[in-house]
């Protein structure tokens, strides 16, 4: 009995002596959609940028906290290992139609999606934090050069655009492959000579290629 005891109080000394593990923190200091990837599926990229502080003072591994990144339906686990003090990290989130369709479109939406960083330790649910990302569809600009349109997309992915050019009582069908942040000549069938006045407007509809369709009414 005595040499149990003995044990038992030697196995108590050393849980004293062992470094108790403390949560780290975490703050969104920004978040940027990066654009749209084409290959090996449409994917939209969304990059956060995450401020984190380990009190600890030894490097945390994040997956020994359960720790992952919730935007909408996609849930990302995070294999950083933190080392002590504050560190930023870019946490990349893929969105797939095949996979995140739902989020992709509330992502482009004024209405957003939530974003959560998520843990667990010693049976404690933790959040880092919680709060809503919103990138919306911002609406071509036209620039107009004597007879030719242009149209210039400030977004960081692409568009299609497809529609109807209404000017000077014609009505005549338009197409166009914007680049992201980039310019084009819209294209318009059957074009005919007096176009040149002011007023009118685009009737288009545009889309994020597999993602999102808006309609929208430019006036010239």
């Amino acid at each position: 009995m005595a040499l149990v005891r003995l044990l038992s109080l030697f196995l108590l000394g050393l849980a004293a002596c062992a470094p108790r593990v403390l949560p780290p923190e975490a703050r969104l200091q920004g978040a940027e959609l990066q654009g749209l990837a084409t290959q090996p599926s449409p994917a939209l990229l969304l990059g956060l940028r995450v401020a984190f502080q380990n009190p600890n003072p030894f490097p945390l591994p994040l997956a020994t906290l359960g720790t992952r990144l919730r935007v909408g339906e996609v849930t990302v686990p995070l294999e950083l290992t933190l080392p002590p003090g504050s560190t930023e990290a870019v946490l990349p989130v893929r969105l797939t139609p095949q996979g995140a369709l739902a989020t992709a479109q509330a992502l482009l939406s004024r209405e957003g999606v939530e974003v959560a960083l998520e843990g667990r330790t010693l049976g404690q649910d933790l959040t880092f934090f919680r709060t809503r990302l919103a990138f919306p569809l911002e609406p071509p600009r036209v620039r107009r050069a004597g007879v030719n349109l242009f149209l210039e997309n400030p977004n960081p992915y692409p568009l299609r655009a497809e529609g109807r050019l209404v000017l000077l009582g014609q009505t005549l069908a338009v197409r166009l492959e914007l680049p992201a942040r980039g310019e084009g000549r819209l294209q318009v069938v059957g074009f005919r000579p007096g176009l040149e006045g002011g007023g009118g407007r685009l009737e288009l509809d545009l889309e994020v290629p597999g993602f999102f369709r808006q309609r929208l009414v430019l006036p010239l």
